[in-house]
């Protein structure tokens, strides 16, 4: 089941300065693109890097371990087909100036 929780303010989450909160136990990674935020697992599923220090170009996350990239909306995998899964993704809603996910 399903949990809404509220991680930060939208402006601590500032482009290009991505944030790492936890909830219910998982390591999330909060990125503010073109006035959009976006919340992801903080670890690359490939060998576990921490994705707060990837690089966003557009709507991808690329790991600077091994340069795996992953689209933030879907979290497939777009740089190696042959990838066993995809990075999990939060849904986001902003109210009141909050950032609130479903973890």
């Amino acid at each position: 089941m399903s949990s809404r929780i509220r991680l930060a303010r939208v402006d601590e989450v500032r482009e290009g300065r991505p944030i790492s909160v936890e909830a219910a136990g998982t390591k999330i990674a909060l990125f503010s693109k073109a006035g959009t935020i976006y919340a992801t697992e903080n670890v690359c599923p490939h060998l576990g890097a921490p994705l707060i220090d990837g690089v966003v170009i557009g709507t991808e996350i690329t790991c600077r371990w091994h340069l795996w990239s992953f689209d933030l909306l879907t979290g497939e995998c777009t740089s190696n087909s042959l990838a066993p899964k995809g990075l999990r993704i939060f849904p986001v809603t902003i109210e009141g100036g909050e950032v609130w996910v479903e973890v």
